[in-house]
């Protein structure tokens, strides 16, 4: 295997290429020929090209392969696989299309995996499945980092339904390259053409789509797919860590499940830019990257992801069975439902908010809005652990990141450890005592007032970004009168429901079941939670085990 070259390369780097690209050792080549078929093509053939589907994996017995990035002008090579590589993605658990060609340079021998015959391997070989799910993860790291572009979109800074494709694109780990139409390089590089409709996406020079809305570029990439017909065993709305957790969990059991998000795997915690309480990671990790991990394993296990789907009506028939009633008016019928749709940010009372969300305003600090913020100030306002790490990621940016906290306390809200972090950057500057009082700007956000309520000072700023990241409102709207809610709008579950008197069957309901039986809630949505990481994926994996408990005494 020649990996992707790269001057910059450390010693953690190397470490990765290791792991990215395996070799796999006789016996697990036994294992894999054992699951696949055995193939053998000439030089020059394409195993298959950009946008193909179903894309199979394949491991080199003997010969010599290599992955051709096609999006480039000239095309580029860049990885090639020998004797005991593996080929393929984490794309072949969902279907996705292929992003990149794979041709053989000489007479090559191959082993053919469908997503069948690698579900078969990984349970066949615990160690051999440990080296092919890390080999997926990190290979897309090295392979971003190499260059490979994927996807161009274009379209300006300030526009809206652009941020809204990118952010679709980063959450769902698409791989893509924004270029800003505002910028004479941008513009320079946009495809020929009359009148075009931000934003553009392209492959290469050809154009694929002009404003396409989220779902049509969901098709286009594979990531939405379509809803199975038949019954399923249980539909998990919202795909943010008690959701993922959820799918691994009920999938692993066997139980036939579907996973429905408006954006994707990661929910709030997916705009984390690091999450360092999350014990197993004492180095921190992404919550895109945690995401990413749990949706790879849910899909192993052979849950049903389908996204961009967001969920207008869910409702019990009179044999118990439910219905949830998509936006676009399917209709999916489930044994039970679990509600995990957590919680968004609230928004300040601010006049003129609405009018720049998007071209300035955010509650989300990922490197996609960090990107339209490069060199320039900007201000976060909360004093929890998610303003703190936006503070911190946003630092590595912007030269002078503002804090902007109500309290005069920075140590109430937030982990010690990271108040302590926050204080000792020197691009952060913590604002004790403020609060905004008003936004200003053109087509997109220019300044913003604040006062220092401490002192009665008012003061205009000049900023690019501001980050809005207090509070939580529960995403529950679209749930039915039936399932009762405390006076927050968060889900009871439980002995809450008992104690309300709004359960009517002669059994008690399970931990997490709502007033509507079969109907279960996980995560921040549901009433008196931590509203941490650690412990949506606890309520994910419980919500799955009442599931089990259910339909094993109720089938």
């Amino acid at each position: 295997m020649n990996a992707p070259t790269d001057p910059m390369l450390s010693a953690a780097d190397v470490a990765r290429e290791d792991v990215a690209y395996p070799h796999l050792t006789e016996d697990e080549m036994a294992v894999a020929r054992a699951c696949g078929t055995t193939e053998n093509y000439p030089a020059g053939w394409s195993l298959y090209e950009p946008g193909q589907r179903p894309v199979d994996c394949f491991i080199v017995v003997r010969g010599n392969l290599e992955i051709i990035d096609t999006s480039s002008r000239p095309e580029r090579r860049i990885v090639a696989h020998d004797a005991g590589s593996i080929i393929g993605s984490i794309g072949i658990f969902a279907g996705r299309p292929a992003v990149a060609a794979a041709r053989t340079t000489e007479p090559t021998e191959v082993i053919r995996l469908t997503a069948a015959n690698v579900r078969q391997l990984l349970v066949r070989s615990g160690t051999l499945g440990e080296k092919w799910i890390a080999a997926f993860l990190r290979r897309r790291e090295l392979i971003e980092r190499a260059g490979f572009e994927g996807l161009r979109i274009f379209g300006p800074a300030s526009d809206v339904t652009t941020l809204r494709l990118r952010q679709f694109l980063h959450r769902n780990g698409v791989p893509h390259r924004w270029l800003d139409t505002s910028d004479a390089a941008g513009q320079a590089l946009l495809p020929a053409g009359q009148d075009r409709k931000f934003p553009v996406v392209a492959w290469g020079a050809e154009v694929l789509l002009e404003n396409p809305s989220l779902a049509e570029v969901a098709r286009r990439v594979g990531v939405q797919r379509e809803i199975p017909d038949g019954l399923f065993d249980t539909v998990i709305v919202g795909g943010g860590p008690a959701g993922l957790a959820a799918a691994v969990y009920a999938a692993s059991e066997g139980l036939r499940t579907l996973v429905l998000d408006r954006l994707g795997p990661g929910g709030q915690a997916g705009t984390s830019s690091r999450i360092e309480n999350y014990a197993g990671f004492p180095a921190g990790i992404s919550g895109r990257d945690l995401a990413l991990r749990a949706y790879v394993q849910a899909l192993k296990f052979g849950a049903t992801f389908s996204v961009p789907v967001g969920v207008r009506t869910l409702r019990t028939r009179s044999d118990g069975r439910h219905e949830i009633i998509t936006d676009d008016g399917t209709t999916v019928q489930t044994r039970t439902v679990i509600v995990a749709t957590g919680v968004t940010y609230r928004d300040l009372g601010v006049a003129g908010l609405a009018d720049f969300r998007g071209a300035g305003v955010h509650h989300a600090a990922t490197q996609v809005e960090a990107l339209l913020c490069e060199g320039r100030p900007v201000h976060v306002i909360g004093a929890g652990n998610s303003a703190g790490q936006a503070a911190m990621f946003l630092s590595k940016f912007s030269p002078e990141v503002n804090l902007v906290v109500r309290g005069g306390d920075l140590r109430k809200s937030m982990s010690a450890y990271l108040s302590e972090r926050v204080a000792a950057n020197p691009r952060i500057r913590v604002r004790l005592h403020t609060e905004l009082r008003a936004v200003a700007g053109m087509e997109r956000l220019e300044t913003v007032q604040l006062e220092n309520t401490a002192t009665g000072e008012m003061t205009t700023e000049e900023t690019v970004g501001l980050f809005i990241l207090i509070g939580a409102v529960p995403s529950t709207d679209f749930l039915g009168a039936e399932i009762k809610l405390d006076e927050n709008g968060f889900v009871l579950t439980g002995a809450q429901v008992t104690v309300t008197g709004d359960w009517a069957l002669d059994r008690a309901p399970l931990a997490l079941e709502t007033s509507s039986p079969g109907v279960f809630v996980a995560g921040d949505c549901r009433s008196h939670t931590m509203k941490r990481v650690a412990s949506a994926v606890g309520d994910g994996a419980l919500a799955a085990t009442c599931v089990t408990e259910l339909l094993g005494t109720h089938a």
